[in-house]
């Protein structure tokens, strides 16, 4: 007797996610897990006036980081095209948010902060409420036709990556580097959440937590840097995470 199951289609952004995430399959993956301590940083935004939820404050501050970390070491977002590397002065953040399909359903929508580096922490923190906010059609209308996704894998594949192999074209539509919160919910646990992509660098904010340290309580956060080691050395990698630790846990963004 088989046992019970059911069986359901396919959701066609499914294949929508997967055709991204095979979009650079020349990327070599180097990963680095990291922890900064945001103690100094959480009673900086506990004191603000602002009427936002704190882990929103939160992620605009390391999106303020990302972006000016970023901006110093603009290797770290190069993309390369034949035998020419592109390096881009603005930075632009992609992400993901979930939204409420006409289905009833609920997908993951892209969203790109556009030359973020130039933006202050109250820019930041206006665009991603109004962003969260937002319902689905506001933000996002499928590039993909049914016709298209009716194509067999290959040629989907053919055609999407002909049409993003400029790099201006690929900044332009996808944005330079990725941010993910995929770790954000979590609390008081460690976890560490290896994003995955196309990109040069993408950046993942894993749980906080606390823990005593020398005799006082401190606030930690864990966090992954993803970047293409076909592109970038160790070196400057390295460098990219001194600056960015730096950006957080200076408190940069209120001085």
């Amino acid at each position: 007797m088989n046992p019970s199951y059911k069986k359901v289609k396919l959701p066609a952004y499914r294949n929508d996610i997967m055709d991204f995430l095979d979009l650079d399959n020349r990327r070599n993956h180097a990963q680095a897990m990291f922890e900064v301590d945001i103690t100094s940083v959480n009673e900086i935004l506990s004191k603000r006036t602002e009427r936002v939820h704190t882990v929103t404050m939160q992620l605009a501050y390391l999106l303020w980081c990302y972006a000016r970390a970023v901006a110093q070491h603009p290797e770290m977002q190069a993309r390369l095209y034949k035998d020419e590397l592109y390096f881009f002065e603005d930075v632009d953040i992609s992400m993901i948010f979930e939204k409420d399909a006409p289905s009833g359903i609920k997908v993951p929508v892209p969203y790109v902060f556009r030359a973020v580096q130039k933006k202050s922490f109250e820019d930041i923190v206006a665009e991603l409420q109004k962003v969260s906010n937002a319902p689905i059609h506001e933000m996002y209308q499928s590039k993909k036709s049914n016709l298209i996704r009716k194509l067999p894998k290959w040629l989907r594949m053919y055609l999407m990556k002909r049409s993003l192999a400029n790099p201006l074209k690929w900044k332009e539509l996808l944005g330079t580097v990725a941010f993910t919160t995929l770790g954000m919910t979590v609390r008081n646990r460690v976890m560490y959440p290896v994003p995955v992509g196309p990109y040069g660098c993408m950046l993942a904010a894993g749980s906080y937590y606390h823990m005593k340290e020398e005799g006082k309580t401190k606030t930690k956060w864990g966090l992954v840097l993803n970047f293409d080691h076909n592109l970038v050395d160790g070196g400057p990698a390295i460098r990219f995470g001194r600056t960015f630790m730096s950006l957080v846990e200076s408190g940069a963004a209120f001085k």
